[in-house]
């Protein structure tokens, strides 16, 4: 259907910014087809009820007696309004599939930033301060602020680190890195730890690559790049303020978000199973704390023009990073094609509301018996 719509719009002058053109009608709900098999159930009802109700009347009495005391009862009546019914039921089922026709084809002009989400995953992620878990309500925010990004236009890359990084380059499909996200777990990051510098070096590859990319497929305004780095703990010595000096030098901003406690939290262990098993403690039997190294954050956020943001238990969402990069430039992406189709599930709702209607308005009596 895409490359029909293309072929539409391509020979449109280029101001043209809509078209109106006709096709097949289409069911946007066509996975709710399992609603007309309600018709035969309730066929299969009324005759079972019907049957039921006849050997009732049997059971009564004497037949020409019975006869007399139903005399004014129309058959007829009874079976128009199960027809009504029954047709009311139908039209309802195919109203709910939601059946589209038509419309219009509109050219929409995509703006967008570049951006790397870099995503600590270490074992202190599984800290329970904010509910359910760090790491869980982190996954949550992140769907949510990628959803965002697709609809902006921007293009989004992944990585989740702890001692090494890994991660996707970027793509404006960000199913992709949600559902990377979904798979990642703090309990199977190996090596442990908090690793900045690593993680960073990946997003900045992946940014490369990326603006490598445009300057050779497209024109125009080259968008801002950007790296929001996400990590509730210390850096374990991978010197990442000489990394946010490379990313200065590239133009790339980072915004940087400190999760959690300030005055630390408690690390856990965890068996072969993945199941809590106490904490971590150092040689002398001492519990390890995972602190908030705030310093070093607001060190890289200012070496590269960013922004630092602090997230804890009361506050732990997005809003500010996505706030603080409103007014940076977006790059012209390629045109996309936004389709308004007309909808017909009235066509088939009204019928249904008249049917309905008609056959709880039918008197199933007679005025009078001869």
């Amino acid at each position: 259907m895409v490359a029909r719509e293309a072929a539409v719009l391509g020979g449109l002058p280029e101001a043209a910014a809509s078209v109106s053109f006709y096709e097949d009608a289409i069911f946007a709900h066509a996975h709710y087809w399992w609603l007309l098999l309600c018709l035969p159930v309730a066929i299969f009802a009324v005759g079972w009820g019907s049957r039921q109700r006849a050997r009732a009347m049997s059971a009564l009495g004497e037949e020409r007696l019975v006869r007399r005391l139903t005399g004014s009862v129309s058959n007829t009546r009874r079976t128009l309004t199960t027809v009504f019914v029954l047709l009311a039921m139908f039209f309802t089922c195919v109203g709910l599939l939601r059946m589209q026709y038509g419309g219009v084809a509109e050219v929409v002009p995509t703006r967008g930033l570049d951006m790397v989400v870099a995503v600590d995953y270490s074992k202190s992620m599984l800290a329970q301060d904010v509910y359910p878990s760090r790491s869980e309500r982190l996954e949550a925010e992140l769907t949510r602020f990628f959803e965002d990004a697709e609809r902006r236009g921007d293009r989004v890359g992944l990585v989740v680190f702890a001692g090494a990084p890994r991660g996707l380059p970027l793509t404006k499909d960000t199913r992709i890195p949600r559902l990377y996200l979904q798979r990642a777990d703090p309990r199977t990051e190996n090596p442990g730890g908090t690793s900045l510098g690593p993680a960073l070096t990946l997003a900045l590859t992946f940014l490369s690559e990326a603006r490598v990319e445009a300057g050779n497929t497209q024109g125009g305004a080259e968008a801002d790049q950007v790296v929001i780095l996400l990590t509730d703990g210390e850096d374990t010595g991978s010197r990442p303020l000489e990394v946010a000096a490379e990313a200065a030098r590239l133009g790339v901003r980072v915004y940087t978000v400190g999760i959690g406690s300030r005055v630390g939290e408690p690390i856990q262990k965890f068996d072969a199973e993945g199941k809590p098993d106490g904490y971590q403690v150092d040689e002398a039997g001492d519990v390890v704390m995972t602190r908030l190294d705030e310093e070093t954050l607001r060190a890289i956020a200012k070496a590269t023009d960013g922004a630092y943001v602090h997230v804890g238990s009361e506050n732990f969402g997005l809003d500010e990073v996505r706030a603080l990069m409103a007014g940076l430039t977006r790059a012209q992406r390629e045109e996309t094609v936004q389709i308004h189709r007309e909808e017909g599930f009235p066509l088939f709702v009204l019928p249904a509301f008249i049917l309905l209607t008609a056959g709880l308005s039918v008197p199933h009596r007679r005025r009078s018996v001869s």
